[in-house]
């Protein structure tokens, strides 16, 4: 029995047959659509936006398709079928012949969505999103496994279009033919034909109700759920940065991220994979932006997530580095038990004098060492000084009311203080002692509990780097360059780790170097 990523290949060969540059657009059509959702594309016109969907078509057995061009003047009955005039006129009711019109079709493609007026939304609102269409009073389940949409703009952030665009889970913008050899085959071309598609090759409807359930059931792992996070901070940072403008932020909301998940999910589930790994975040770029300028972003806030971070939740790093801090610090109060202080002393600009910070007059400010020793509580009558810079010499001045200051080093001077100049003086010192047997016991105890936290970390990276390995460059929905980022992590991560535990050795080295009581100069 082949497995579904097997089938998944051989469909995804078929439909990409004679389609130039558009296998991603193809790849995501069919990944949103098993995954129930829909997908918007971005272009000019003439690009074979509207062959995704017609090609998409045929994943499916006994797939009806439907498309439309919209315009202002598109009406409900062209797309949702025409009112039964007869039931109308006979009945009393009103109810639409759906048969060959969107409620009736697998795949729908509507181009130019923008367009449609506010009746036809609301309508589609429920379509996409519930897959219900109420025709008149009963409500029916449409059988649609993927809305293709397509414009070669994006919505008007002034129309009431935010709760239509976005349904559009996959967004992604499509263009002409770069590569010169494809662009001369697709000119040269007589036709392009149908692909041919063994029935069996197909999804049928039991597969695909069959594969959604299974699809609830792919684990995600604690470090997608890590890189999830980290992408969603991202966003939090770059929307803090557009000046509080809402229609400028990357707006991302909690069922869009359910959504995601789900996308995510059925990436994993359609490569035969039991759970979510860092390639299939990289399908995240597709739908968190919002307007062409925020793609770039959007892009480079899941590749930096992942390459920064992919495999960080294996460990928690940050509990690690906060028990750690606490231990050095604990080693620090245990052996420096008397720290002194440096001392200040008054500065001697001149010999004799001392100096007044910011004096009542910037010219005089030297003042006698005597007369300070002699000041107390009362006033006296006390001369102040200046230098003389063309004779490099002392002038006296006039006299002022000064008495002793109510701080350190403090003088007043008409009723208000000022303080003299000093400088820091002295030496400091550390005593630091050998802790005793006992303690010392324990503290290895604990480095070697921290040695043995960081290699299991690292066994745990190698066992998701083994694990991850053979999937990296073999994801059907990502492009392989991508793995680069994914593998790039590892040797960061573990560069961390040893860093880690050479501060743990460096810890260590400290008590263990103690002999017994000694003192430390640090001079300043």
């Amino acid at each position: 029995m082949n497995s579904i990523k097997t089938k998944i290949q051989k469909l995804l060969r078929c439909l990409t047959l004679g389609i130039y540059e558009k296998d991603a657009a193809l790849y995501l059509a069919l990944l949103s659509s098993i995954a129930g959702e829909s997908i918007f594309l971005l272009g000019p016109p003439g690009i074979a936006k509207s062959l995704v969907a017609r090609r998409l078509k045929y994943a499916y057995k006994n797939a009806r398709g439907f498309e439309y061009l919209m315009s202002r003047f598109s009406t409900p009955d062209e797309l949702f079928g025409p009112v039964k005039i007869s039931e109308l006129k006979n009945n009393d009711k009103y109810e639409r012949n759906i048969n060959n019109y969107l409620p009736s079709a697998t795949i729908v493609f509507l181009d130019e969505i923008w367009k449609a007026g506010p009746s036809i939304q609301n309508a589609l609102l429920t379509v996409i999103n519930e897959k219900i269409f109420r025709n008149g009073e009963f409500e029916i389940k449409v059988p649609m496994k993927a809305l293709v949409s397509a414009s070669n703009e994006l919505p008007s952030k002034n129309d009431g279009l935010e709760a239509l665009w976005d349904r559009f889970l996959v967004r992604l913008v499509v263009g002409n033919i770069q590569d010169k050899q494809m662009f001369h085959e697709m000119t040269e071309m007589s036709c392009v034909t149908e692909p041919e598609i063994d029935e069996e090759d197909k999804i049928a409807d039991d597969d695909y109700l069959d594969w959604s359930l299974r699809i609830d059931q792919i684990n995600i792992p604690q470090n997608i759920r890590y890189v999830i996070d980290v992408i969603r901070n991202f966003i939090d940072d770059y929307n803090k940065n557009t000046n509080d403008d809402i229609r400028s932020a990357m707006y991302v909301s909690d069922r869009r991220w359910r959504k995601i998940v789900r996308l995510m999910r059925t990436a994993a589930f359609l490569n035969d994979r039991k759970e979510v790994d860092l390639m299939d975040c990289f399908l995240i770029r597709h739908c968190i932006w919002h307007d062409e300028t925020q793609i770039k972003p959007a892009s480079a806030m899941v590749q930096n997530a992942v390459e920064k971070y992919g495999y960080s939740a294996v460990f928690d790093f940050n509990f690690f580095d906060k028990t750690f801090e606490l231990f050095r610090e604990e080693i620090e109060k245990e052996t420096v038990y008397v720290k002194d202080e440096q001392f200040n002393i008054l500065y001697i600009p001149i010999a004799g004098y001392y100096e007044i910070e910011n004096p009542p007059n910037q010219n005089m400010k030297l003042l006698l060492q005597y007369d300070y020793h002699r000041l107390t509580d009362s006033y006296q009558n006390i001369g102040i000084s200046y230098k003389n810079p063309a004779y490099n010499d002392v002038n006296s001045s006039g006299l002022y009311n000064i008495r002793k200051g109510n701080s350190p080093f403090g003088i007043i001077i008409n009723d208000t203080e000022f303080r003299l100049r000093t400088v820091t003086h002295g030496r400091l010192y550390r005593k630091i002692k050998k802790p005793s047997p006992d303690i010392e016991k324990e503290w290895d105890r604990r480095v070697t509990s921290f040695l043995d936290m960081l290699q299991n970390a690292k066994v745990k990276i190698e066992e998701c780097k083994r694990k991850d390995a053979p999937y990296l460059r073999k994801n059907l929905f990502v492009e392989p360059e991508y793995a680069a980022a994914v593998e790039a992590h590892i040797p960061n991560i573990l560069k961390e780790i040893e860093k880690k535990e050479l501060d743990i050795t460096l810890a260590q080295n400290t008590y263990k170097k103690i002999k017994s009581e000694e003192t430390v100069f640090d001079d300043g």
